[in-house]
């Protein structure tokens, strides 16, 4: 039996299943009937292998499990099935996740991106207001902080200055549309990494910080061999 003469067998198997559910009063839907028999297949205990050719015995024999499975209407077997196909339907991977949530985001910033790549600024005014713009994408692109945050915008400022220099914004404003566009990625990017590494070392310089007080601290509790407490009782 080819590949396909065994998909045509099983959904002929998925059509029959879902009249017999029909004929006793029982409205299941096509998809559920078909995750039942994947289900019945796939269960080790059944005896079916999947890379074999299922026998016209082998057929009835798994459409017989299946309506037994299908009569289970308030039973836990039955239930787990729905629950299963339920979460198969509805579960969005994370990569599929955080691919809606860059395309919604990047559709935000088009108008930000747009506004960057097409200026043409010529005095000192119009190459801070653009430099402040180029800070704004990148807060709003890697999500780290808020444009309204002056915290956040002195850190991201501070991270493009040693990328992107406010006096070297005329070599970026020449380049053409898709390199600035590119380059704009690139910066978030980079700008991004700068604060993250820089906020790592500040809590590792804290939790240093920390160490040091808890130690001394220590040494001076009463039962430390240097406590000023114990040295005072011994004399």
């Amino acid at each position: 039996m080819s590949r396909s003469q065994a998909e045509r067998v099983i959904q002929i198997l998925i059509s029959e299943l879902v009249e017999a559910c029909a004929q006793r009063g029982q409205s299941v839907s096509e998809t559920l009937v078909t995750f039942m028999v994947k289900s019945v297949v796939l269960h080790p205990a059944n005896g079916f292998t999947v890379d074999c050719t299922l026998s016209s015995q082998d057929v009835q024999r798994l459409k017989q499990l299946c309506l037994d499975k299908l009569k289970e209407e308030n039973g836990p077997g039955l239930d787990t099935i729905k629950m299963q196909l339920y979460f198969d339907t509805n579960y969005t991977s994370r990569r599929e996740f955080l691919e809606e949530i860059h395309q919604v985001l990047e559709s935000k910033l088009i108008g930000v991106s747009r506004e960057i790549t097409d200026s043409r600024a010529r005095s000192r005014e119009d190459f801070q207001a653009l430099y402040h713009q180029i800070i704004t994408y990148i807060l709003l692109q890697s999500g780290i902080g808020s444009p309204t945050d002056f915290s956040c915008v002195q850190d991201t400022s501070a991270a493009l200055q040693s990328v992107l220099p406010l006096n070297e914004l005329g070599a970026f404003l020449v380049l053409l549309k898709k390199d600035k566009e590119q380059q704009l990625r690139e910066l978030t990017m980079i700008v991004t990494g700068i604060r993250l590494f820089s906020e790592a070392s500040k809590q590792e310089d804290e939790l240093l910080s920390i160490h040091k007080l808890s130690t001394s601290w220590n040494m001076s509790w009463p039962g430390s061999d240097s406590s000023p407490v114990l040295n005072v009782m011994d004399e």
